[in-house]
């Protein structure tokens, strides 16, 4: 039997395309990742250092080894990265506020849509945590005519999230790094 979103008996190593959008429907990040596992929580992705990523108008290669959560029912997605030796990588735990995620198979394995909806919940290595990017929300909720229920949505997941990490509550107590460490279990 197939699904449309991974499950457990879906294969370490299966391709996930991670296609963020931003509210209008514009492309946003695209990220490839490659299937960890599936738990209570959600789906875990992980992508290499040197992996490339971009935007519109931004290519990017990944620094570090880079875990992501996709939870299960949640309105939002967060990356769990590796320590950067250099020191250039600065965010520990970044966490996208999001619309719900939109599961698709593909010839190759997976693709989650959703929509960034502005405001990040990020923690530094340092242990500083804060809410970012609340400038592009407000510009935003104007000129993209966010809904009432999405604004209020969106403070209200970020306060929570904020709350979450800042007090290193699951799936932010340390759970996301333990992630990191399969990352070497993945094929090629």
């Amino acid at each position: 039997m197939t699904t449309d979103q991974p499950d457990a008996n879906t294969p370490v190593g299966t391709p996930v395309h991670v296609d963020f959008r931003k509210y209008d429907g514009r492309e946003h990040w695209q990220e490839h990742y490659f299937l960890l596992g599936v738990d209570e929580i959600g789906t875990w992705l992980g992508m290499r250092a040197g992996t490339a990523f971009a935007r519109p108008g931004v290519d990017v290669t990944a620094r570090t080894d880079t875990v992501r959560l996709l939870p299960h029912q949640a309105l939002w997605a967060a990356c769990y990265n590796a320590p950067d030796p250099t020191g250039q990588l600065r965010s520990r735990t970044y966490v996208d506020i999001t619309t719900p995620v939109s599961w698709t198979r593909t010839g190759e394995g997976f693709r989650a849509t959703l929509a960034d909806i502005d405001l990040d919940v990020i923690e530094r290595f340092t242990g500083e945590v804060f809410i970012d990017d609340e400038d592009e929300f407000e510009a935003h909720t104007v000129a993209l005519s966010y809904p009432p229920e999405l604004v209020a949505a969106t403070r209200r997941t970020a306060d929570e999230v904020f709350g979450a990490v800042r007090d290193h509550r699951p799936p932010f107590d340390g759970t996301g790094e333990a992630w990191l460490e399969r990352i070497n279990d993945l094929p090629g």
